[in-house]
Parts: C-alpha cells; structure tokens; sequence
C-alpha cells in the first residue's frame, strides 16, 4: 500500500513539473505614449496609419501623425513596430529623432515600417534637453 502511495505521489509530483507550453497572450498597446514633460509642450492633434503597396505586391504599414505646439518644444520622436505576434520588428535607425516645434505650430512626420511583416506600432514622444 505504502508503494502504491509512494507511486501515485511520484506520478503527480512529475506531472506537475512537465513542460507546459509557453502562453503568446496578445495584449493591447496603446499607439500613443508621450511623456508628461513634452505634454506642455506639443499636443499630438492626429495619428494616421495605412498600408502601402509596393510593387513586389507586399505592403508597407506607414504611420504619419501631426502636433501642435503650445511652446518652443524640442523632442524626440520614434515608432516601435511590431508583428503579428506582438513581436518587435527591429527597424532602421532605432533611436529618438529630434524635432521641434514653436507656439501654434503644426508639424507633419512619417515613418514607414521596415518589413511587410510589421501589423502595429507605438509612437513613443519624449523631451529632449
């Protein structure tokens, strides 16, 4: 009987340890993060995407967006693209550009995704000192 206890107790113990299968949860992002700091600044007045063509038949997402600016505000601006998955897509140039914007001005800026495989994106705005 103490064998028969000893045997189910080692079956659970090993079941419990198995291998379990890794979760690819997919969780919402938001698009937009702007740091507080540059919130004084600019505010972010639209937030474009769509898909373009190309000739081999694939399509690029391109992400355009425009702020105002409150204040003379220098910031730093970058897209983060990601895949079906919610993978990160590494893109060209992975660093903050530097832009600027005066009081009651509007500026235009693009990025386009660096690979067909890119689905969404997250449009990071920081202040650059």
């Amino acid at each position: 009987m103490k064998r028969l206890i000893t045997m189910v107790m080692l079956g659970l113990l090993l079941a419990g340890c198995a291998m379990q299968p890794p979760r690819s949860e997919l969780y919402d992002r938001e698009e937009l993060k702007v740091d507080r700091e540059v919130q004084f600044g600019l505010v972010v007045t639209e937030l474009f995407q769509e898909r373009l063509r190309q000739p081999s038949g694939d399509s690029l997402l391109q992400v355009a967006f425009a702020v105002e600016g409150r204040s003379d505000t220098r910031f730093g601006w970058k897209v983060t693209w990601f895949n079906a998955s919610g993978m990160e897509v590494p893109g060209v140039g992975r660093g903050y550009r530097e832009a600027r914007v005066l009081p009651e001005q509007n500026r235009f800026f693009k990025a386009t995704a660096p690979h067909p495989s890119v689905e969404s994106f997250q449009l990071h705005l920081r202040e650059m000192r």
